[in-house]
């Protein structure tokens, strides 16, 4: 897989998944966008992916604000000469049933997920038309095919970006820009390992076949797969990277 020549922008990209996708889409020669609201934290990952030979930028941004995702954009070709990739993978959690979740939480998580990529896809479109093509990838989770018991607005989201993803591909397709979506099972990320209980970790470990976390590379290798010429024959496509959870 190469990437020499190409420029990503991955959102959430100082921990955890967004930051394996940034490392390894660095790792195959694109000029990578690190953009989060934890500037201190992308501009880390920056530097370590500049530190490994590969070129990279931290923003600060807020995934929800349409003149973010301008600024993203102005950067990117002002730094780099445009952009050709896009990961979409910035999110949070606010755990509650469908009783329970209020709905300013549930408000909060579709807009951070689901409607920030429908801004992502909207700013990054006139860059990807100037350069004849384009890759998006959109980070779901397996919850938008099982739901999760306690997680109505985390599933929501997540299955709105499955849907979104496939009407995007649809549509961009005759632009050649193609887009997919991730769905990871359980990630041992940052996040997972601050909110997720022992007893819930162990209950999903046990309904896993492999029986362990992925590590955010194995997701990122996924979504970096995506984003390379081959698979230049797969839009619309909804990839499980869960150790086989929803067999």
């Amino acid at each position: 897989m190469n990437l020499q020549g190409e420029v990503a922008l991955v959102t959430g990209a100082a921990r955890g998944i967004g930051l394996a996708a940034a490392e390894k889409l660095g790792a195959l020669g694109a000029a990578v966008v690190l953009a989060d609201r934890d500037l201190e934290g992308a501009e880390a990952g920056a530097l370590a992916i500049e530190g490994a030979g590969g070129r990279a930028m931290a923003l600060r941004m807020d995934v929800r604000e349409p003149e973010d995702w301008e600024y993203a954009l102005d950067n990117a070709a002002e730094r780099y000469g445009g952009l050709h990739i896009l990961v979409n993978n910035a999110g949070f959690d606010r755990p509650g049933g469908v009783q329970k979740v209020s709905l300013k939480d549930f408000r909060e998580v579709l807009e951070v997920h689901l409607i920030a990529c429908l801004l992502g896809m909207k700013a990054a479109l006139p860059a990807f038309e100037e350069a004849g093509r384009g890759a998006v990838v959109n980070v779901a989770s397996l919850y938008a095919k099982i739901g999760g018991q306690g997680e109505a607005a985390y599933t929501a989201a997540k299955a709105g970006i499955v849907g979104l993803t496939k009407a995007a591909a649809r549509e961009l397709a005759r632009l050649q820009v193609r887009v997919n979506c991730v769905l990871p099972g359980l990630t041992d990320t940052p996040a997972i390992r601050g909110l997720m209980s022992e007893k819930v970790m162990n209950k999903l470990l046990a309904e896993t076949p492999m029986r362990r976390m992925a590590q955010p590379h194995e997701i990122a290798s996924v979504i970096a797969f995506l984003c390379t010429s081959e698979a230049s024959f797969v839009t619309g496509a909804a990839w499980e990277v869960s150790g086989g959870w929803n067999m």
